[in-house]
């Protein structure tokens, strides 16, 4: 029964790795990800609420360097929302398609983090 469990892969002694095509992919691509919802939103067309932590399969795709865009559909009623990471803030940004819930905790770290920039 345990030959049935092995992980290993026959390599004949001939085998050249490099003769094996690679798939070459555009540096815009798309790629699927299972992503979690970072912040509370409102979706725009609906009125929904989307709560921080819903799971949603979307979209991925490199914008300019560290900055990423990721694309996913309402729960209700399917319009398209955007997100974008800000890295200076270290936090995210919608960009379309929803409103960002207010959090009454984010605007102290924000106060915080302008005097520090300020003092610096």
């Amino acid at each position: 029964m345990e030959e049935r469990k092995v992980l290993n892969m026959y390599y004949p002694l001939d085998f050249d790795p490099a003769k094996i095509p690679r798939r070459r992919m555009p540096k815009n691509q798309q790629i699927k990800v299972r992503l979690m919802l970072p912040m509370s939103i409102r979706c725009s067309t609906c009125e929904n609420h989307i709560y921080k932590g819903t799971k949603f399969n979307s979209y991925k795709e490199d914008v300019i360097g560290e900055i990423f865009k990721c694309y996913f559909n309402c729960t209700k009623c399917s319009a398209e929302i955007t997100i974008k990471t800000d890295p200076q803030n270290s936090d995210y940004v919608v960009e379309s398609g929803a409103a960002r819930n207010v959090e009454p905790g984010r605007a102290e770290d924000e106060n915080q983090r302008e005097r520090k920039h300020a003092a610096a």
